[in-house]
C-alpha cells in the first residue's frame, strides 16, 4: 500500500470510529429543541470540538447546521491534505458535486426571490475551494449575473441555453437545469476515474458513482410513477445514462413497468432492495441504506486512496444527513418515530 493510500485509510477508520452510535441516536431523537440537540453534541460526541464555543440556548437551526457543515468539510480536507498529486482531477470531483448543490441552491432562491433566508444559511467557508466567486454566487440576483459568476467554469455551456431575462426567473426551467448538470457531472466524473486512476482504484471508485447514479435513477423513477404518474419519456430524460449493474434494456423494462411492478422489479433486481410493502414507501431510503453500506464496507477493506476517501465521505455525508434530519424533525415537531425511519446508520 502506497503512504498516501496508508494514511487516507488509516485516519478515515479512526474517524470512522468516532460516528455516532446507535444509542447517540437514540438520545438525540428524545430531545425537543435545537438547544438541547446542540448541547448533547457538544458534550458527547466527535462534534464537541466544532461547537466548543457555542451557547447552546442561544443557537438557531441554521446557526447549528451551518457548523455541522463545517466540521464535515473539515474533517474531508483532513483526507484530502495527503491525497497525490496526480489524482487531484479525481479529487476534485467531490467539490464540484458541492459546486453543483450550491448553483442549484441559489437557482432556487431566484425562483423564490427570498434572498434574505439565503444569506444566513450561505457557506462561506467554502469560498477558498470553489472554482467560482463564493460571495459573488451570493449576491446573484438574475441569471445573468448567474452565467457571469460561472462563466469560466465548466458549468457555464450547461447553464447558458436555460438563460432567462431579469424579472422572468419563474420561467427557470429548475427541473431541466437539475438534469442537465447531473448528466454532465457524471459523465465528467466518469471520463475523470477512466483517465486518472488505474487498476483496481479505476474499478472501485468508477463502482462507487455508478452505483450512486443508478439508485438515483431509481429513486427518481419512483417518485415520477407514484406522484406524478409520468410518461416514460419525461421520465427517461430526467435520469443519468449510466448502466452499470442496470443493462439498458433492463432499464427500460422498469421505464415500462406500472408501479407495483416496478417495485417488484427492484426487489428482485441486482441490488436487491428490502422495499417493505406499505402505503408511504421511501424508497430512498432503501437506496441510500444500500449506499452507505457499501461505502463503510469501502473504508474498512479497501486499500486504495480514492476508493477510501470517497467511500469516506459518503458516510460522512449520511451521518450529517441524519443530523440535520433530527434537527428538522424537532422543528416541526414531527414524533419521534417518524424521524428514526428517515435515519440511515
Amino acid at each position: 500500500m502506497e503512504m498516501a493510500a496508508g494514511v487516507i485509510a488509516a485516519k478515515a477508520r479512526s474517524m470512522l470510529g468516532e460516528q455516532l452510535s446507535a444509542q447517540d441516536y437514540e438520545e438525540l431523537l428524545h430531545k425537543r429543541s435545537v438547544a438541547e440537540i446542540a448541547a448533547y453534541l457538544k458534550n458527547g460526541t466527535s462534534y464537541a470540538h466544532a461547537l466548543k464555543d457555542v451557547r447552546e440556548n442561544n443557537i438557531h437551526r441554521g446557526q447549528l447546521e451551518d457548523l455541522l457543515r463545517r466540521e464535515s468539510f473539515r474533517k474531508s480536507m483532513k483526507l484530502y491534505r495527503y491525497s497525490e498529486s496526480k489524482q487531484q482531477q479525481y479529487y476534485k470531483l467531490h467539490m464540484q458535486q458541492i459546486e453543483i448543490d450550491l448553483l442549484l441552491s441559489r437557482i432556487r432562491v431566484l425562483i423564490s426571490q427570498a434572498y434574505e433566508d439565503a444569506i444566513a444559511e450561505f457557506p462561506l467557508f467554502l469560498k477558498a475551494y470553489t472554482s467560482y466567486d463564493l460571495t459573488k454566487l451570493g449576491n446573484v440576483r438574475s441569471f445573468d449575473e448567474l452565467l457571469e459568476v460561472v462563466k469560466k467554469t465548466m458549468y457555464y455551456d450547461a447553464l447558458v441555453p436555460y438563460r432567462v431575462k431579469k424579472g422572468q426567473e419563474n420561467d427557470i426551467a429548475y427541473t431541466d437545469i437539475e438534469t442537465t448538470l447531473h448528466q454532465k457531472y457524471y459523465a465528467h466524473a466518469m471520463d475523470t476515474i477512466h483517465d486518472v486512476l488505474k487498476g483496481k482504484s479505476r474499478k472501485q471508485c468508477h463502482d462507487m458513482f455508478a452505483t450512486k447514479a443508478e439508485l438515483d435513477n431509481l429513486t427518481k423513477i419512483y417518485r415520477f410513477k407514484k406522484y406524478f404518474q409520468a410518461r416514460e419519456d419525461t421520465i427517461r430524460d430526467s435520469l443519468v445514462p449510466l448502466y452499470h449493474r442496470i443493462s439498458k434494456e433492463r432499464l427500460e423494462e422498469l421505464l415500462a413497468s406500472p408501479l407495483p411492478l416496478f417495485l417488484k422489479k427492484l426487489k428482485e433486481g441486482p441490488y436487491h432492495l428490502h422495499l417493505e410493502d406499505k402505503e408511504d414507501l421511501n424508497v430512498e431510503y432503501y437506496t441510500q441504506a444500500y449506499l452507505y453500506k457499501m461505502a463503510k464496507r469501502n473504508v474498512y477493506f479497501a486499500q486504495d486512496a480514492p476508493t477510501v476517501y470517497s467511500s469516506y465521505l459518503v458516510v460522512m455525508q449520511r451521518e450529517l444527513d441524519n443530523i440535520i434530519n433530527i434537527i428538522e424533525g424537532v422543528r416541526y415537531q414531527v414524533n419521534s418515530e417518524d424521524i428514526a425511519s428517515m435515519l440511515v446508520y
